[in-house]
């Protein structure tokens, strides 16, 4: 299946599944415990805690003024990409809507809002690496090698589960078809 096709569909799927995007975007602030609440949702990911980098800071053992810092990058980072949030919604909205009306729909038709949506994709991409990357840049030395060591042990627990469950590769051939 072509790539393209495949996120076509991708993109039609979380559109009739997904939650409204005033449900997937932060509105919980960070606990005591340095813990961020999270709703669930694609787009809210990196403020949620469920970016990889974002579950492994829960383990960092951040200090009150680091704790008020990481909410502070999240908020600014809430803020400045909260118009990309709204513009990728309404594009999956858009394509959905051309989905789900009567009449024939081409690749063609659904193309330019396929460009639209890839550019709100790395848009969004590139803030979550840069919150990433100013959020490390607040933890000492020692947090980062002690993420990095629980990093380590979740791949070898991943690793492990693969193990026990099969491999990915059937999966791997159906993707390349």
């Amino acid at each position: 299946m072509k790539t393209a096709t495949k996120l076509l569909l991708a993109a039609a799927a979380s559109v009739l599944c997904a939650q409204p995007l005033s449900a997937q975007t932060p509105t919980q602030s960070m606990s005591a415990s340095g813990h961020h609440g999270g709703m669930g949702g694609h787009m809210g990911a990196m403020h949620e805690g469920h970016s990889p980098f974002m579950m492994l800071l829960k383990s960092a053992d951040l200090t009150p003024s680091q704790q008020s810092q990481v909410h502070e990058i999240l908020r600014s980072q809430k803020e400045q990409m909260k118009s990309v949030y709204r513009q990728f919604h309404a594009v999956h909205e858009q394509i959905a809507d051309k989905l789900l009306a009567s009449g024939s729909v081409s690749a063609s038709d659904l193309a330019p809002l396929e460009q639209k949506a890839f550019r709100c994709q790395q848009q969004i991409d590139q803030g979550m690496v840069d919150t990433a990357l100013a959020i490390r840049n607040i933890l000492t030395p020692g947090q980062v090698s002690h993420l990095a060591s629980v990093h380590q042990q979740l791949q070898s627990l991943h690793s492990q589960i693969q193990s026990i469950m099969g491999s990915d590769q059937d999966e791997s051939a159906d993707q390349a078809n």
